[in-house]
């Protein structure tokens, strides 16, 4: 990467080739041009995420695809399941109230992994749920969900899934049709480092069939009317043609590197960070069987200003993230998502040796 370096947990590096291609001239979104792009574009990605059931774009960001999801996948006056384990595992529980619908929760502490027994017990007291809603990746936190466990309990419950793979899509694999996985969306800005303004799902034949029942779809997100024009190799709105640009291309690398060479190089990264922070006194904040992939939260018992500290850093190139939510001033967090390489950690870690030190 070039510097300033980013250890951010999105948006991320972008890297030249992305962003030349993002260069090029505009054309109408209802032109033949567009249609071209479009669908070679769904292509790529139905290569990429392995699935048969239907991909939508979405022009927002991913929090769009969660109230989406919402809208279409859960009643009116129905009721939806989030599994929580840090900020972003609340907020689905929020859009779900938000949108009118009644919320269940099954939450654990902060660090700890959202497991099947847990939902299990709460679905078999909770049986009009409609839908469980699963964050793979807990941005807040640094944590990856066991998602398969999840999605097999939701299955034996008859309910569908939502889950968010915002910070886990292309860090670590996700197999959507295998898991069942009724609505699984992301944003572009993370794992797949495309500048922000697009989000993609897919969303299962199931989750299609019960959006045909609820009234209360509202007008941007339905899924009814997005199927519409994806048929077409179109979006109902104006979409942001240079992200679409950017995705598509990186796409081309992503499978150029290969899946499985992608994976591994996330998880050797993400391991080097942690191990790294370690040496120099901090800790990692979740449960490290549920490490993720693709970022780190840090714990501090070294009682650093983290804020300084995270300054110190800026000055010397290198962006990390601060903490978030009700961990914000006791934690940091790293990502290492995309782009970023082992080089670019291990400069990065000697530099934050010499700030702490």
């Amino acid at each position: 990467m070039d510097k300033p370096k980013l250890f951010t947990v999105g948006p991320t590096y972008v890297n030249e080739d992305v962003r030349e291609e993002m260069k090029r001239q505009m054309f109408s979104h209802r032109s033949s041009d567009y249609v071209k792009l479009h669908s070679e574009l769904i292509e790529k990605l139905r290569e990429f995420l392995n699935t048969e059931n239907e991909i939508f774009i979405y022009t927002s960001s991913s929090t769009g695809c969660m109230e989406s999801g919402v809208r279409n996948m859960i009643s009116d006056s129905g009721t939806g399941l989030s599994t929580i384990c840090g900020a972003f595992g609340k907020r689905f529980g929020e859009i779900i109230e938000q949108n009118g619908r009644k919320l269940v929760e099954s939450e654990v502490e902060w660090g700890e992994a959202n497991r099947g027994e847990q939902l299990d017990e709460v679905l078999s007291k909770n049986p009009g749920v409609e839908v469980v809603t699963i964050t793979h990746c807990e941005t807040s936190t640094g944590l990856l969900n066991p998602l398969d466990e999840l999605c097999k309990v939701a299955k034996e419950h008859d309910v569908l899934t939502m889950v968010d793979t915002v910070s886990s899509m292309s860090g670590t694999r996700i197999e959507i049709d295998k898991l069942g996985i009724d609505f699984c969306f992301f944003g572009v800005q993370k794992c797949f480092s495309v500048p922000p303004g697009l989000a993609i799902a897919v969303v299962s034949k199931k989750a299609m069939e019960k959006a045909e029942t609820v009234k209360n779809r509202g007008h941007y997100f339905d899924f009814l009317n997005l199927k519409k024009y994806n048929d077409k190799n179109m979006i109902p709105y104006t979409p942001p043609i240079p992200q679409m640009f950017g995705l598509s291309k990186q796409l081309d690398m992503i499978i150029d590197e290969g899946a499985g060479n992608r994976f591994y190089r996330h998880s050797k990264i993400s391991a080097r960070v942690r191990n790294g922070c370690k040496d120099l006194g901090f800790g990692v904040f979740p449960d490290e069987k549920y490490a993720a992939p693709t970022l780190s939260c840090i714990s501090n018992p070294l009682e650093v200003d983290l804020a300084e500290m995270n300054s110190k850093m800026k000055e010397r190139g290198f962006i990390l993230a601060s903490g978030y939510g009700k961990i914000k001033d006791t934690t940091f967090r790293i990502g290492n998502m995309g782009n970023v390489t082992l080089d670019d950690v291990n400069e990065m870690l000697e530099n934050l040796e010499e700030v702490v030190g």
